[in-house]
């Protein structure tokens, strides 16, 4: 009796320590107190991944106001602002998984303010100076943009058309978020990278990249349940969120890429082909197709806005 009761104890000892190794890998958020520069890198290719560091260092250094808000469920969320003119349109950016504001939009906050728009870089949910410790993927993340789309109201006024910008998860955070009930000043979304279910994106990483055997994904399926997550749920994705939408919006994604694969945007826009509009850029891999040809994803980029903004 007391072997079997050693046994059943290791095994939920072992059930346990599995389901919060799960949970850090998968979920949890180390960026606490960290710089926002020294992001881990995730490009093979270093030369182009210390070109983005650079141009991090850059926008870092840019003057911004430090702004904040009290989301949905009481998590207090950082931005930094870039005024430009107090009638110019307002561009919030949402970075990536593990990312920080100032290095995924390095590049493309500077462009931003150079073609004359006010910025807002957002820290998300469970990165550097926002609060909570749990990344969802998009799911929770996807009220945090409604939430950041009334601060914005309420500090610029309802009449200010508002640009939403993402890229990789904050490309699906955007996407997702034009799902819901957004005001008629959201002109259009950005969307650089993004995958179509958090599900399938996490099976996708998980298998490929990190190898990970079928129990531990079992695990962070449980884990996901245990710690309260509609992650891994199959209707709660980012085609399905543009289905019944009205914004315009644009999709770029690199060919190469072999973390969120370029054929998930696919599903993005068959979802909604009359409201959604893609572009791939031959060899560019995750997150990075503005360095593969800066022109055309400029040119890509400023005729869309035109069109629909």
């Amino acid at each position: 009796m007391i072997f079997l009761i050693i046994i059943l104890s290791v095994l939920i000892t072992a059930a346990l320590v599995g389901l919060f190794i799960a949970y850090y890998i998968v979920f949890f958020s180390p960026h606490r107190n960290a710089d926002e520069i020294e992001i881990e890198p995730f490009l093979d290719d270093m030369k182009m991944f210390n070109k983005i560091k650079d141009k991090a260092k850059e926008m870092s250094k840019i003057p911004c106001e430090r702004v904040g808000t009290v989301v949905y469920d009481g998590v207090k969320l950082s931005g930094r602002y870039y005024h430009n003119s107090d009638d110019a349109p307002l561009c919030i950016c949402f970075h990536g998984y593990r990312g920080s504001a100032v290095f995924d939009f390095g590049v493309m906050g500077m462009l931003l303010r150079d073609e004359g728009y006010n910025v807002l870089l957002v820290d998300q949910r469970a990165h550097f100076r926002s609060g909570g410790h749990t990344i969802s993927y998009g799911i929770r993340e996807r009220r945090d943009v409604l939430s950041w789309v009334e601060y914005a109201n309420k500090t610029f006024g309802s009449d200010t058309p508002i640009y939403l910008f993402g890229i990789s998860m904050g490309a699906t955070t955007v996407v997702m978020a034009s799902g819901l009930d957004l005001p008629d000043n959201v002109r259009l979304i950005c969307a650089d990278c993004p995958f179509s279910s958090p599900r399938d994106v996490i099976y996708y990483v998980t298998k490929r990249w990190h190898k990970l055997p079928n129990f531990l994904w079992l695990a962070i399926r449980v884990s996901a349940l245990v710690y309260g997550h509609l992650i891994l749920r199959r209707d709660i994705t980012a085609a399905n969120a543009v289905k019944n939408t009205d914004k315009p919006i644009l999709l770029i994604h690199g060919e190469a890429d072999c973390f969120v694969p370029k054929e998930m945007s696919e599903e993005i826009r068959l979802a909604n082909p009359e409201c959604v509009e893609r572009y791939t850029f031959p060899k560019a891999v995750h997150g990075v197709s503005y360095f593969y040809d800066s022109k055309r994803y400029i040119a890509i980029l400023r005729d869309f806005i035109k069109r629909k903004g």
